[in-house]
């Protein structure tokens, strides 16, 4: 893992290939911040859930990865407010 601190935001509209992006995307950069692959499942479903949680159909959302000081979180956002957080410590 690298010990630079990061920030990586995507807008997504909430269509039909957007369920499969978004794991493919969390799978990503969770591995490249060193997380082996038997711990992805449960971070992966928990984003999921949260975009799920707050589904528009037509709307857009910002799906944040932020490594900062040994963490990385994880926020779901909707017209600037945020629906879903999660931290974790990186491994």
């Amino acid at each position: 893992m690298s010990d630079h601190d990061f920030v990586f935001t995507l807008r997504l509209a909430d269509d039909a290939g957007s369920d499969e992006m978004v794991k493919d995307l969390t799978t990503s950069v969770l591995r490249h911040v060193g997380y082996a692959p038997s711990a992805l499942g449960e971070l992966i479903d928990l984003v999921r859930a949260g975009i799920a949680k707050e589904r528009a159909a037509g709307a857009e959302y910002d799906l944040q990865f932020r490594a900062h000081d040994g963490q990385i979180e994880i926020v779901v956002s909707r017209d600037d407010h945020a629906v879903f957080r999660t931290s974790r410590r990186l491994p």
